[in-house]
This record gives C-alpha cells, structure tokens and sequence, in this order.
C-alpha cells in the first residue's frame, strides 16, 4: 500500500495526484477569497506556532543555534547582499538609526529613574 500510495504521489497523471492537485488549487482559491476561512487559517497557524514554541523551544533553539553556527560568515553576507541588493543598505541604516533611538531612550528612561 505504501508503494502504490508513493507511486501514485510521483505520478502526475495518477487519480491521487490529480485530486490533491485539485483539492489545493480549490483550497488555495478560497483563502484568497474567504476572510473567514483566513481568519480560521490565521488561528491555526498562530496556535500552532504557540504550541511549538511552548513545547519546543529549547529544541528550536539549538535547531536555528546550530544551524547558524555552520554559516561562514563571508559567504552568507555575499548571498544575502546578491539576494536583497540596494535594500539592505536601506536595512542597515534604519537598524542604526532604531537601535540608537533604543539605546537612547533606554539612557533616558535609566537617567530620569536614578
């Protein structure tokens, strides 16, 4: 049964493939075009990220962790500026220019405090 399920899945011509295609296609029409049925989706999703992250954070933590220990940093930085391009310019400076904002209202708040 699992072969003949895996067969059908690789097949595009299969009855399988083609109701799942179908099933998609329809789904993907109705969360366009429904506010309810993307309100229902949205839950979902925000509830189970909740719970992932409830349950599983430590495990999240060393997944993403690890995952970030193995990029070289030069060749992810080459990557990202090809990927986002004049954006990340525009990214850097916004970052400077609200973390200092940050930094001075956190020295503000802490000298009016003390």
């Amino acid at each position: 049964m699992k072969r003949n399920t895996i067969g059908a899945l690789d097949d595009p011509n299969s009855e399988l493939r083609r109701r799942i295609d179908r099933s998609l296609t329809n789904l993907g029409r109705r969360l366009a075009t429904e506010p309810e049925l993307q309100a229902k989706v949205d839950d979902w999703v925000m509830r189970a990220a909740g719970h992932i992250v409830d349950h599983y954070r430590g495990e999240v933590s060393d997944l993403i962790a690890g995952t970030v220990a193995k990029w070289d940093g030069k060749a992810t930085s080459e990557r990202m500026e090809l990927q986002v391009g004049r954006d990340l310019q525009f990214i850097r400076i916004n970052g400077t220019i609200v973390g200092g904002l940050a930094g001075l209202a956190i020295y503000s708040v802490t000298q009016l405090m003390f």
